[in-house]
């Protein structure tokens, strides 16, 4: 199994039922209450100090959420956790807890339930920034308290950390670790099928990280938190990972200002040089390689091309002879101004293997996601989402217009006119279909007039046309 996918599984935040029923059988009737956080008053060693300083900003947070199967909606109840950052009581955690969540409830350390609404959301960072409800904090006259956030470029490899949240529903969990790693790279990673990690490396810790724990705090002994903790292997002796709170820290601005991150795409992939520098007569470590290029992208236009050696944006180095160095790169360009002119240098091999120094410039376009989100069209009994240009380039499919679908349900309409998923629907009685706004509406016209219609599909490479019955005729 692709390691990026698996380690994606294991942040997963359904509920454990059966572990916390298991939790309420251990506390039993008639047991003394205490507060969750019950720190001594004066703090005897580092430990107990960093967790004065944080756990009471640590909440567990409950959401509704909703996905599609089979042609069908459902709802489901997940938890997780986050941190309170600042004294407006927005709370960060992970995109994948709460970024699509349609009812959103925090637990705060002393247990009082507080609903939260959604700022912002950034899957490619896999981040979310939530709002407690004001008026309903004063209501019940609520209090928190706030973490302080810490500098991710300063974690020592080797450094005592924390790492505290919900584990399988286990709220007000503590575990102690160190830094394993400082700058983990994982490539082509995706978290519920959403691309994510392709502009930062990661924390790697062997604090223990298990579902739930996801949106946590990764904090240090001074009571500062270094990173969002997001992956766990349970396959192996407390393998987890964090986003470097850093990362947090350069997303926060768009997530409070738009709700999103906007970022710049050039349609590059990027490979380290390693040794193959003596083939392009640069220098070790100078420049990286374009693997490949986007079709229709911004940099196929402008004339880059596969095994080009990319070595400078405007004059800024792009030196990667290792992958954990091509997050440094990617967030460069995406960085940058949507629709501004980039500068490349390059050098390419000619067909007689001599070095050409090359000047190109790039403008960029907005960086979408291959994913959009789904939508459910009743009637036919079927689910779609809108196209993309990312979706189409990886599926290398021409810049068409219509819907993807994504799931049918048994004995629906779509069914029996043979749609199935992965077709490309394009038009619906002569009528062109854009997105899933114009496929909604077509569904319901047809659905009034009882008529059997022309559906026009694409599936692969191919056209075709299907007669669909609507189910009252």
């Amino acid at each position: 199994m692709n390691l990026s996918r698996f380690l994606s599984r294991l942040a997963g935040v359904r509920w454990a039922f059966v572990l916390a029923g298991a939790l309420m059988m251990l506390v039993g009737a008639g047991c003394s209450y205490e507060p969750g956080w019950a720190i001594s008053a004066k703090p005897s060693y580092r430990v107990q100090r960093a967790l004065a300083m944080v756990s009471p900003a640590v909440v567990r947070i409950d959401v509704v959420m909703r996905e599609f199967q089979g042609g069908v909606a459902t709802h489901f109840r997940a938890i997780g956790s986050g941190v309170i950052i600042d004294r407006q009581g927005r709370i960060l955690t992970n995109f994948h807890v709460a970024g699509r969540a349609r009812h959103i409830e925090v637990i705060l350390a002393d247990r009082k339930k507080i609903s939260a609404r959604r700022v912002g959301a950034d899957h490619w960072t896999d981040l979310t920034l939530i709002q407690l409800n004001r008026k309903e904090m004063k209501a019940k006259h609520v209090h928190f308290k706030w973490a302080q956030l810490g500098n991710s470029s300063h974690v020592m490899l080797g450094e005592p950390v924390l790492a505290i949240g919900t584990p399988y529903g286990l709220a007000r969990t503590v575990t102690r670790g160190i830094i394993s790693n400082t700058d983990r790279f994982f490539n082509a990673s995706t978290i519920d099928g959403y691309e994510t990690g392709q502009f930062n490396n990661w924390l790697q810790t062997d604090a223990a990280i298990n579902p739930g724990n996801s949106g946590g705090p990764l904090i240090n002994l001074k009571g500062q938190v270094v990173g969002i903790n997001t992956r766990g292997d349970p396959t192996a002796n407390n393998l987890g990972f964090a986003i470097p709170i850093n990362v947090a820290r350069r997303v926060i601005p768009s997530l409070e200002h738009f709700g999103r991150v906007y970022r710049s795409y050039i349609g590059i992939k990027l490979q380290p040089l390693r040794d193959l520098h003596h083939f392009y007569h640069i220098g070790r470590g100078q420049g990286v390689l374009v693997r490949s290029v986007g079709v229709d992208s911004p940099a196929r236009k402008a004339g880059v091309q596969p095994q080009d050696v990319l070595l400078a944006i405007d004059g800024w180095p792009t030196n990667c002879q290792f992958p954990e160095q091509l997050a440094r790169i990617r967030r460069y360009i995406a960085s940058q101004p949507i629709g501004s002119v980039l500068t490349l240098s390059i050098d390419r091999l000619d067909s007689n293997n001599q070095v050409q120094h090359l000047t190109i410039k790039v403008t960029s376009q907005r960086l979408e996601s291959a994913i959009a989100p789904q939508h459910l069209v009743a009637p036919w009994g079927m689910v779609v989402r809108n196209l993309t240009t990312t979706y189409l380039r990886q599926a290398h499919l021409p810049m068409l217009k219509g819907v993807l679908v994504t799931s049918i349900r048994s004995d629906s309409v779509a069914d029996h006119a043979g749609i199935q998923d992965g077709d490309i629907i394009v038009r619906v009685a002569g009528r062109p279909i854009t997105n899933a706004s114009s496929m909604k509406t077509a569904a319901a016209d047809v659905d009034k007039k009882h008529n059997p219609v022309a559906v026009v599909i694409r599936r692969g490479r191919t056209r075709r046309t299907l007669v669909l019955t609507p189910r009252s005729s």
